[in-house]
């Protein structure tokens, strides 16, 4: 692993250089959204629980690996005591030799795998709390053939993650589930074997991550070919509660992931640019920032495309063939939902006069290229913050961040 890659990574500086000597006991991991807890054992990772599909992640690994076992039958004699209840499964049965140990590794490995992927993604997006604690598992019911070094473990990934970061993937979540919002267009725009493919792999039901398993594919993937129809509308990502826990189950296991999941996907910023090269540019700095971006270059098209998306934030290059940021801005501005959007006027000249102008028809901001990112996402957060009225008056990159 990269030492330099990670040194601002608090998660892996955390498990691989600041954990007690052979510690054992649990870490507690929170956000605003989320929970989850790591348990150890002299200084291994046992286990983990929480995130926003803790029995769904289950139920899928459960049916990858163990397949042969059916979890709806398995039953806890009233009054037993477990902090995990489906390590506990794993445990009675590993000792009873109806799951072999190869398939008790392979689900904890894929368990741990997930969920440390998904507090990557969150670390990425809000700054998390960490909590050391020496109550942990039941030491009876460990299996210590499965135990897993930090170090073993992590380096796969970051690989994962980096990967998944590289591909302009980061504010996507693997646990949101894929609908198709608009299926007559969806036919349009897809192919016909890609319709066909897309009509299959999303039902609405499983999530990316599910989805992945369910058809034996690569997770980054199978996101990559379904991210072109998301941001264009066509397939929306959603929120999806979790599964209920098994019947029986004595419900003694922390419910750690009590924050309410927002329903509310990221903000969608868009940019109407006839340059291939400035939507690009605008595309990665948005994702890096944790928002949604739709990048138009047709300037024909951007009024309806545009009005389909509603973006929270528009983004308009002053000098293009045909349709130029001040009228497509003049357009907008008659439609009662983009009445106060926030929009930003891109060009390469911070001219008075087309500053003015630029007010005259409604714009709210006025950027000069080239642009800075820690600018533009500063304003970004601050218009998503404090949406501006109609009647403010227009500044320039210049004064205005």
């Amino acid at each position: 692993m990269n030492t330099n890659e990670n040194s601002n990574n608090k998660l892996f500086n955390l498990l691989l250089n600041q954990l007690p000597n052979q510690f054992t006991g649990k870490l507690e991991i929170k956000s605003h959204r989320h929970s989850w807890i790591l348990f150890f054992c002299i200084g291994r990772l046992v286990w983990a629980i929480g995130g926003a599909h803790y029995n769904r992640r289950f139920h899928k690994i459960w049916h990858q690996f163990c397949s042969n076992i059916s979890l709806d039958k398995i039953k806890f004699r009233e009054g037993d005591y477990t902090i995990c209840y489906y390590y506990h499964i794993m445990s009675v049965l590993s000792r009873r030799k109806s799951l072999t140990p190869p398939q008790t590794k392979a689900v904890v490995l894929a368990n741990l795998k997930e969920v440390l992927f998904d507090i990557l993604q969150e670390q990425s997006q809000q700054e998390l709390t960490y909590n050391l604690s020496d109550a942990g598992l039941d030491k009876s019911l460990i299996l210590m053939s499965t135990v897993i070094p930090a170090e073993t473990i992590l380096p796969p990934i970051n690989k994962l993650w980096l990967e998944w970061e590289k591909s302009n993937l980061a504010p996507y979540s693997p646990n949101l589930v894929p609908v198709i919002t608009n299926a007559k267009q969806l036919q349009k725009v897809a192919k016909n074997n890609s319709y066909n493919t897309i009509t299959k792999l999303v039902d609405g039901k499983h999530s990316l991550r599910e989805t992945a398993a369910l058809v034996n594919k690569d997770l980054r993937q199978l996101t990559l070919f379904l991210i072109p129809y998301i941001r264009n509308k066509l397939i929306e990502l959603q929120e999806v509660p979790d599964k209920k826990r098994l019947e029986g189950s004595p419900g003694l296991e922390p419910d750690v992931d009590t924050a309410p999941s927002p329903t509310k996907p990221q903000p969608l910023i868009a940019c109407v640019d006839d340059s291939k090269e400035m939507c690009y540019l605008l595309e990665k700095i948005m994702n890096k920032g944790g928002y949604r971006f739709l990048g138009i270059q047709d300037s024909i098209k951007a009024l309806v495309m545009i009005i389909e998306a509603k973006p929270d934030i528009i983004f308009l290059d002053l000098m293009m063939p045909i349709a130029n940021g001040y009228e497509i801005c003049t357009q907008l501005r008659r439609v009662p939902m983009f009445e106060n959007t926030p929009i930003v006027i891109l060009t390469g000249n911070d001219g008075v006069v087309d500053r003015v102008r630029a007010k005259m028809v409604g714009a709210t901001g006025y950027l000069t290229k080239p642009i800075e990112p820690k600018k533009v996402l500063a304003l970004v957060k601050r218009y998503l913050q404090n949406p501006p009225s109609p009647d403010a008056e227009i500044k320039s990159d210049s004064s205005d961040l």
